[in-house]
């Protein structure tokens, strides 16, 4: 996050009850993050602090129905390494794979963040044992006459193929997609098969995230 962004967020007045609220939920879900999940909080949790900024932490307001002309809101991240190295991504991830989008499912704020499910039909699996129809979530979402875009990353799109690069959290059931490197759109057979071979590259070389 640059500075003239971060200064701008300075700027902006949070009501005390927003600020007492949002408090209350990052150290809830500092709580309710497994062990075992707790590489994925480290690479997610600075999109916290923006949502709050951008006063997007209002319960109740979450919708599966898109408005017909959205106010577009983006997140962004201070990633913990560098996602746009495959080898690293790869290596942190828990499943790649490509899938194609069924249907949304459903939505959920664990910590102040929009989330987005979908219903996903594994077609090739690179990292991990996935396979058949699973839960993809999605950071960002409908809440109110709001979108919230992290990263910019448009939501998935039902009926579209994608390679994801993913994370799967057991609380939930569901494998939480990388914002704009994790869902990769596949719009041709030739795509399809050039990402195949670069991903299973990245995986035979994958760096451990430590």
């Amino acid at each position: 996050m640059n500075d003239k962004l971060i200064k701008e967020m300075n700027k902006i007045e949070i009501p005390r009850e927003l600020r007492e609220r949002s408090k209350i939920g990052v150290e809830k879900a500092k709580r309710e993050v497994p062990r075992s999940n707790k590489q994925w909080y480290i690479f997610a949790a600075p999109a916290l602090a923006a949502a709050v900024a951008l006063s997007i932490a209002g319960p109740g307001l979450l919708s599966n129905n898109s408005p017909e002309n959205p106010v577009i809101k983006t997140v962004e991240y201070n990633n913990t390494f560098d996602v746009s190295d495959p080898n690293r991504l790869v290596g942190w991830a828990d499943s790649v794979f490509i899938g194609k989008v069924v249907e949304q499912s459903g939505t959920k704020s664990l910590a102040g963040l929009p989330e987005t499910q979908f219903k996903v039909e594994v077609m090739d699996t690179i990292k991990g044992d996935i396979k058949g129809t699973v839960i993809v979530n999605q950071q960002g979402g409908y809440e109110g006459n709001e979108l919230i875009l992290v990263e910019n990353d448009p939501l998935l799109e039902n009926g579209k193929s994608y390679l994801f690069i993913t994370k799967y959290l057991k609380d939930e059931n569901w494998h939480t997609l990388v914002p704009v490197y994790g869902d990769i759109e596949i719009t041709n057979e030739s795509q399809k098969q050039e990402l195949i071979e670069k991903y299973q590259k990245a995986y035979q070389e994958q760096i451990p995230f430590e």
